[in-house]
């Protein structure tokens, strides 16, 4: 096999897993921005959505994204990244990306509930 039918096939396996990547990529995303979420300082709507374009994602809902972040500083909770993820991907609530959304987080300093999910 040469290299370009090596990459032929890289891009051919990126393109039928682009969505499953793409949970995976905004997922990690989000859970760095929660766990470096400090309440008395939090960080501005604007900050995080530039993190999330720096990662490549160019996506039509980054309205929702500010919304649930607005929310979050409001409440004072670092964002829940489920929900951060579903605000950005509203596909990803899908059945079957369902253990891609909610894969077991290590245990660390956040709350130990990580069940709720807030996807609309």
């Amino acid at each position: 096999m040469t290299i370009s039918q090596i990459r032929r096939r890289i891009d051919a396996l990126k393109r039928k897993f682009a969505r499953e990547l793409a949970i995976i990529k905004l997922r990690r995303i989000a859970d760095s921005v929660a766990d470096a979420w400090n309440p008395d300082d939090p960080p501005e709507p604007a900050d995080v959505i530039q993190r999330v374009v720096k990662a490549g994602f160019r996506l039509t809902t980054f309205g929702r994204l500010g919304h649930c972040l607005r929310d979050a500083r409001r409440q004072g909770d670092p964002p829940d990244p489920e929900s951060f993820v579903c605000s950005l991907l509203p596909w990803a609530e899908n059945d079957r990306y369902y253990k891609l959304l909610r894969w077991d987080l290590p245990a660390g300093p956040r709350s130990p509930d990580h069940s709720r999910s807030d996807c609309a």
